[in-house]
């Protein structure tokens, strides 16, 4: 009887240490349900955590990493008949150099250009004016969003045998054209 009932002891211990290892994976897991490990161990979770109010909506991380994104932007010198002044300029923003580094004023530019980009009004109303002013002279302005899009992880993990270079995607996107004058 004693044996039995130290059995019994040990036997509740490792069934409470299962459950609470089940239910710390859970938490875990469906608290990043839209990462690539939720995506997979997802259905040994769902049922329970209905049943218990632990399925939440919210991630900890972002699921896929953000696209890279460039603004190009040339500059156009003409005079009143629409002839070449001079050379047109082509830059970016920020500059190709910056983008490399990940300090917070190049971070800040990174935003910067984001936000200009997602209106065309802020970008005629902001980055054009100032493009404007430096360069004097400067009669039209043309921009063109670059982006790189960045492969899922089930693409990236599934074409594993690529090189990495060859699954990125690379676009450009929202070409408006501006007047300096």
């Amino acid at each position: 009887m004693v044996k039995l009932m130290t059995w019994m002891n040990q036997f509740k211990k490792i069934v409470l240490l299962c459950v609470f290892i089940y239910f710390s994976l859970m938490m875990i897991v469906l608290g990043n349900g839209s990462s690539f490990l939720g995506r997979y161990l997802g259905p040994y979770f769902t049922p329970v955590a209905n049943i218990v109010g632990l399925n939440t909506t919210w991630n900890f991380f972002s699921p896929d990493p953000a696209h890279t994104m460039y603004l190009r932007y040339t500059v156009y010198f003409q005079d009143d008949y629409g002839n070449p002044v001079q050379e047109a300029i082509q830059e970016f923003y920020p500059s190709e150099e910056e983008n490399a580094n990940l300090s917070t004023h190049v971070r800040r530019q990174n935003y910067m250009m984001r936000f200009f980009t997602a209106s065309y009004e802020r970008m005629q109303k902001y980055f054009v004016p100032w493009v404007c002013r430096k360069y004097p002279g400067a009669t039209h302005v043309h921009t063109e969003v670059i982006l790189t899009r960045i492969p899922s992880l089930e693409v990236a993990s599934t074409l594993s045998l690529l090189n990495y270079e060859d699954l990125l995607k690379q676009e450009e996107i929202n070409q408006n054209a501006f007047s300096c004058l």
